[in-house]
């Protein structure tokens, strides 16, 4: 079949593509980077043992989870697991946590039920920071968060991978690997890129 095309009449700026409008007609526009989501609200932890945050996950390549004033009520790290219309998957995860401070404490710990921080199983200890995931294609997603704790020098990273075996429908956020503790405090919002 013939198809005729009508070009721009310019060539564009740095950065644009080509669109069609159906009718055969191109014309240069701007990628669409946005992001959806509460971008200035804020949802407290509540003093419950996990937090489900449902998501539509169609089109999402990343989502930003920022966290200010987290403690739990017991010595135990928290942590983040994803789901898919299955429920939460607590195996398949290759994540390394780490974390640093004063006196040269270095140290690290692989986990493979969750991305689950390191060297915070402390209830005194209030936590900020960030954990990201993001599509690395299908239902793979990768995560990996920053944190520092309030009133002393140390601070943590953990870095990992997890495929489902659907789509994501839901980031869950626990208080502890064994449900053992609950959220006495925290807050977080969520930002999703598309």
């Amino acid at each position: 079949a013939d198809v005729t095309l009508t070009l721009p009449v310019n060539d564009g700026d740095a950065d644009q593509f080509l669109q069609t409008n159906g009718s055969g007609v191109l014309s240069f526009a701007a990628p669409n980077n946005q992001h959806t989501g509460p971008s200035g609200s804020w949802t407290a932890f509540g003093t419950g043992l996990y937090k489900d945050i449902t998501v539509d996950s169609t089109d999402v390549i990343k989502y930003e989870i920022y966290f200010k004033d987290v403690s739990s009520s017991g010595n135990s790290d928290w942590q983040f697991q994803i789901g898919d219309s299955g429920g939460i998957e607590n195996t398949g995860y290759e994540v390394t946590a780490t974390y640093m401070g004063t006196s040269n404490s270095n140290e690290s710990a692989q986990r493979t039920d969750a991305w689950r921080w390191y060297g915070n199983a402390n209830a005194a200890v209030i936590m900020n920071g960030k954990f990201t995931l993001t599509r690395i294609g299908g239902n793979e997603w990768w995560g990996e968060g920053q944190y520092t704790r309030e009133g002393d020098a140390y601070f943590g990273h953990m870095w990992g991978f997890k495929e489902l075996s659907a789509a994501l429908t839901t980031i869950h956020i626990s208080s502890s690997s064994d449900d053992n503790y609950t959220f006495d405090g925290g807050s977080y919002k969520i930002i999703s890129y598309k």
